[in-house]
């Protein structure tokens, strides 16, 4: 998932940055892209979910969940920085 563009209901697209699984539900960080699919500055977290086989994304509303999953995907990148 992770490289691939998403595009939601609403027809804003988002190119998935990361991935992070907690609590064995899989999170995704994206960045949104306007219409020429050139890099914004707005960012968004998604959660996947699996119904009847077919895998959805939904946005991320809760204040606390974007919380630590800021946390979660900083700790991510700072283990990858250290791995240089």
């Amino acid at each position: 998932m992770v490289d691939q563009i998403i595009e939601l209901e609403n027809k804003k697209k988002y190119v998935i940055l990361d991935s992070k699984i907690l609590d064995d539900v899989n999170y995704y960080f994206g960045l949104r892209l306007d219409d020429k699919e050139e890099p914004t500055n707005n960012y968004l977290f998604f959660e996947e979910i699996i119904e009847d086989n077919d895998t959805y994304l939904n946005p991320i509303d809760d204040e606390n969940m974007k919380k630590i999953l800021i946390t979660a995907f900083t700790i991510n990148y700072l283990d990858k920085i250290y791995d240089l």
